[in-house]
This record gives C-alpha cells, structure tokens and sequence, in this order.
C-alpha cells in the first residue's frame, strides 16, 4: 500500500513538473525575443526606461511597454509607442507566439520589416505609423489576419 502510494505521488510530480516547465520555456522564449528586440535598438529611449527596466532580473510580465494574456502568462501586446526610439526589428519577434497587439508608432525605426513577422498568427493589431520603414507587410501575412492602426 505505501509502495502504490509513494508511485502514484512520483507519478503527480512528474505530471506536475512537465506542466510547469513548458511555462517557463515560454516566458524565457518571450524573454530572449524582447531583449533580442532591445538589442536592435540602436537608441535607447532617452528616460532609459528600457534600458533600466527590461532586465533578466524582472519578470518579463512587469517590463515597461509589455503586457501578458492571464490565461498563458506569455506577451500578448507590447507598446513602445512615443519612446525616441531608434532601430530596426529584429527577426527574432516571431518567437513572441502569442503577441496580439505591436505599437511602436511615433518612434524612427527603419528598414525593413522582417518576414518572420507573418509567423506572428495571433497578431489583430498593428501601429507603426510614424517610422521610416521601406518596402511594404511580410508576404505570407494576409491582410485580414490583422488589421493595422493608424
């Protein structure tokens, strides 16, 4: 009877772990992408509030500009919108999965849009106005998917 026990109890915490370390993955995942996001940027905001705020020591659900679904505890919109910033994005958006809003209107980025932004499936809203970006949307990310703010 104990021996039945002590197993079906391994058999919980093994259930348990495997539940718990997906989450973890995820937001490291999120985690990565943002400061890969960061590190495009050639310009810091002029309060620094990136570079202060947006730390590996914080949890990425607190960061300045980012906000997370309740239901997943992953990045689901992030505004940077009226920042200073200046830079490009990086290819490395795409493994934010579950972004559903991007606004960073009133900001100079330029370049290039990456294609990788058409792997962002989950994205409704989309503000880049006010940058100097050239050439158009990714290809692969149909105009109905989302619509963009201006």
């Amino acid at each position: 009877m104990v021996t039945a026990s002590c197993f079906l109890f391994s058999m919980v915490v093994v259930v348990l772990i495997q539940f718990i370390r997906p989450s973890e993955t995820n937001s490291t995942t999120d985690q990565s992408a943002l400061l890969a996001f960061r590190a495009h940027i050639i310009n810091l905001d002029p309060r620094d509030i990136l570079a202060t705020n947006w730390s590996s020591a914080t949890p990425v659900c607190n960061w300045a500009g980012v906000t997370c679904s309740r239901r997943h505890n992953r990045v689901a919109a992030l505004d940077l919108s009226n920042m200073g910033l200046v830079g490009t994005i990086p290819p490395d958006i795409e493994n934010i999965s579950f972004l559903a809003s991007l606004d960073i209107s009133n900001n100079n980025f330029s370049g290039n849009l990456p294609r990788e932004m058409a792997h962002l499936h989950r994205l409704k809203e989309l503000n880049l106005h006010h940058n100097n970006y050239t050439g158009g949307l990714p290809s692969g990310n149909p105009s109905s998917h989302y619509k963009e703010v201006r």
